[in-house]
C-alpha cells in the first residue's frame, strides 16, 4: 500500500540496522536514505531492498534537521508528506496505518508520534517516553536556524497539528545503540555543538542553570529509568554528565579556555620556576 509518504532515513555506516527499518517502511511508500559518507555496506544494502540511496549535502552541523537537508528532501521526494527518521526507530504496523490515512486527508499537516526509548540492550522496559514531530507535511517544516535536538519551527495552525495518545501501540520504538565508550564520545559532540550554539546566542554560563539542567534530566531518565535497576541510574547519571559536560564547554568558551591557552598559561608559570637553574 503506497501513500503520500516519502521515508528519509538518515545512515552513516548502518549496514547492521538498516534491513529491518527498510522492511517497516517498504509498503507504505519511498524510502529515501540519505547518507553521510559511510564506508560499509549502506548503500549496496539499502539499494538491494528497494530504497533509494543518496548522499546528504555536507554541513558542519551535527544535526540532520537543517533547511539545507529539507530543501534537497523536497527536490527528490514526489510526496506531500515526509517521514523525517533514523536507522534505529521502528514504528508498529497501527500507526504507519493512522498516519498512512492522514496524510491522504487535508485536516493535519504535523503529527506528534510517541516515542519509547530502549537503552544499552534492555529491550524489558523503556528509558524513557516522549513524543516527535516525525511525520509532517513538507511545506509546514521550517529548519532555518534550527539548533540541536530542536525541530524546527511548525508553520501552520495548532489546529492543524496531531497528538497522537501515548500507549505501546502507537508508539516508535527507539533502540538507542550505546555503551559507556560510544555514548561519551557522541555526546561529548553534541554538547559542543549545543555550547557553540548557546554561546553564539549570547548565553552565558551559569552555574545554578548548570544544577538545574542536570537535576532535570535526572528527573526526564529517573521516571522510567528505575525499571532498569542499576543500569537505569548509570544511565541517569550518564545523561546528567552530558548536561554538564555542555555547561563545562560554554564555560570554556566564555573563558577563552581551550588547550592552547592552557598550554600557554602552564609555560608561563613554568618559566617562572626555571629562573632558579
Amino acid at each position: 500500500m503506497k501513500t503520500n509518504i516519502s521515508f528519509i532515513l538518515f545512515t552513516y555506516n548502518e549496514e547492521k540496522r538498516l534491513p529491518y527499518v527498510i522492511k517497516n517502511f517498504i509498503k507504505y511508500g519511498d524510502i529515501y536514505i540519505l547518507d553521510g559518507g559511510s564506508t560499509d555496506k549502506t548503500q549496496e544494502v539499502a539499494e538491494s531492498l528497494g530504497a533509494k540511496f543518496f548522499t546528504r549535502p555536507k554541513s558542519e552541523k551535527i544535526h540532520g534537521e537543517t533547511e539545507q537537508n529539507l530543501n534537497f528532501v523536497k527536490s527528490i521526494i514526489n510526496t506531500d508528506w515526509i517521514y523525517w527518521g533514523y536507522v534505529d526507530n521502528i514504528a508498529p504496523k497501527k500507526l504507519l496505518e493512522i498516519v498512512a490515512r492522514i496524510s491522504s486527508e487535508s485536516t493535519y499537516k504535523l503529527i506528534n508520534v510517541p516515542l519509547y526509548t530502549h537503552l544499552w540492550g534492555n529491550t524489558e522496559n523503556y528509558i524513557q517516553k516522549s513524543y516527535g514531530s516525525f511525520f509532517f507535511h513538507k511545506d509546514y517544516i521550517d529548519f532555518t536556524n534550527n539548533y540541536t535536538h530542536g525541530f524546527g519551527k511548525f508553520l501552520g495552525k495548532d489546529s492543524e497539528k496531531l497528538t497522537l495518545e501515548s500507549n505501546d501501540g502507537l508508539a516508535i520504538k527507539h533502540f538507542s545503540t550505546y555503551s559507556i565508550h560510544k555514548f561519551i564520545l557522541n555526546h561529548l559532540r553534541y554538547a559542543e555543538d549545543e555550547a557553540f550554539e548557546k554561546y553564539e546566542k549570547g548565553e552565558r554560563f551559569s552555574l545554578i542553570k548548570t544544577i538545574v539542567a542536570m537535576i532535570r534530566y535526572i528527573f526526564i531518565y529517573y521516571r522510567e529509568g528505575h525499571k532498569y535497576g542499576t543500569l537505569g541510574i548509570l544511565i541517569v547519571l550518564n545523561y546528567a554528565f552530558f548536561r554538564l559536560m555542555t555547561y563545562t564547554k560554554l564555560y570554556e568558551l566564555e573563558n577563552n579556555i581551550n588547550l592552547d591557552t592552557i598550554e600557554n598559561n602552564y609555560s608561563k608559570n613554568k618559566e617562572v620556576i626555571l629562573k632558579d637553574f
